[in-house]
């Protein structure tokens, strides 16, 4: 097999990359023209191809090409910035994959960003509604959404396989740092919900997940969550340990109470919208971001036949 891998230069792009070379296919590894040198565990096994997701595609990109692993998404600049890069780059990448005529089967890497976290009563599953507002949240879950749409609609149209990953908070040594854990404020860390068990996946275990979309071509949409049950409160700990940073509990519905106080006196003094308030303050952010729920991801382990290590520790 020969997978088109868009963002192998990231954190989650340069493990897939591994992972399908690992597996013996081959890999077309797409790079930004600013990237550095590749990994040195490719080994030079992968086909560089540098590109900007701003420029137009050739479909000579697609020759050879049985399967596109779509991760790339611009996670800098402004929110205008971030959606032209990432929904336009996908809108014109899409595009010169329906011209090429030879490839059918796209994975893409999606969110949890893109679900309603005010729906699920006790789970949030791939039947969870996705979020009826993604612009009173933020730019990234806007952007998510609109990424899938463009994706599910040429696949439709062109009766494409999609498979869509969506992995929770994605972590590993070089990107310990999650924002479901807490709320870092340098010498204090407030751990929100600190025994809610947190929708994890190390970035290996991601990776894993989908090399094995690649390889099954089946349609569906996945949640990728490892099975380690991991709250808050432990991960903190381990993020903060060779920090002088003091953890302090913060119950749920008690910062939830904070963020919509916070915004009923940001609307009474700057009307009629309010001001701009960190994200934590936000009612729908702070929900998308600590509400305590279940996590299940039996669908991915029944369908695509993948499974997760316990690498926390």
């Amino acid at each position: 097999m020969r997978a088109l891998v868009t963002g192998a230069g990231g954190f989650l792009g340069s493990h897939v990359v591994r992972t399908l070379l690992d597996r013996g296919h081959s890999v077309r590894a797409v790079l930004r023209p600013a990237s550095g040198d590749p990994p040195p565990e490719w080994n030079g096994r992968a086909e560089i191809v540098r590109a900007d997701l701003r420029a137009p595609f050739s479909e000579r990109l697609f020759e050879g090409v049985d399967v596109l692993v779509h991760l790339a998404a611009m996670m800098t600049g402004s929110p205008e910035a971030a959606f032209a890069g990432t929904v336009v780059g996908t809108e014109k990448l899409i595009e010169a994959m329906r011209r090429s005529g030879s490839t059918r089967h796209v994975v893409l890497a999606s969110s949890f960003s893109v679900y309603d976290w005010k729906a699920p009563k006790r789970a949030l599953t791939e039947e969870t509604p996705l979020e009826p507002k993604p612009y009173e949240r933020d730019g990234y879950a806007v952007m998510k959404i609109w990424q899938e749409r463009v994706v599910r609609r040429v696949a439709e149209e062109n009766g494409w396989t999609l498979t869509v990953l969506r992995p929770g908070f994605i972590y590993g040594p070089a990107w310990p740092e999650i924002g479901g854990a807490g709320i870092n404020l340098k010498k204090i860390f407030l751990v929100v919900a600190p025994f809610s068990i947190l929708p994890l996946t190390h970035v290996e275990n991601c990776a894993k997940a989908f090399a094995d979309a690649a390889e099954k071509g089946l349609a569906g949409t996945f949640n990728i969550i490892d099975d380690e049950s991991i709250t808050a409160w432990r991960y903190a700990g381990k993020f903060l340990r060779n920090s002088r940073a003091i953890r302090i509990p913060v119950p749920y519905l008690v910062g939830l109470g904070a963020a919509y106080s916070a915004q009923c006196l940001s609307r009474i003094l700057f009307p009629p919208t309010g001001g701009k308030l960190p994200a934590f303050l936000v009612p729908q952010r702070y929900r998308a971001r600590f509400r305590p729920l279940k996590f299940p991801n039996t669908l991915a382990k029944a369908t695509l036949g993948w499974s997760s290590e316990p690498l926390f520790d």
